[in-house]
């Protein structure tokens, strides 16, 4: 089962891309986009751009990186994890870090 998917991008009739912005988009638009609301581990960690023993580290210690919730009554549970908090996390980052470079 394959997690990525591909936007199809329209194709436009003059040919070569009039604008800077016009060449962006479409890569933008190839770029990784989760199959649906919730994220596994790895899902999670593509998403935030963090590595696995650092993401073991940031759930402790970092209350705002995605926890995860437990898929059934046990310590060994796998945890699935949310698309929107992952993506708040990393906006939160970004918004730090570019709060931080402006002082």
């Amino acid at each position: 089962m394959s997690t990525k998917k591909l936007s199809q991008i329209p194709v436009q009739e003059s040919g070569e891309p009039n604008t800077e912005l016009d060449r962006i988009v479409p890569l933008m638009l190839l770029a990784w986009q989760p199959d649906g609301p919730t994220l596994t581990f790895k899902q999670m960690l593509k998403v935030t751009k963090v590595g696995k023993s650092k993401a073991y580290v940031l759930t402790k210690t970092d209350p705002s990186f995605p926890q995860g919730t437990p898929v059934y009554d046990s310590e060994r549970s796998p945890k699935f994890y949310w698309t929107h908090e992952a993506l708040a996390w990393s906006r939160s980052r970004t918004a730090k870090f570019r709060c931080q470079r402006s002082i």
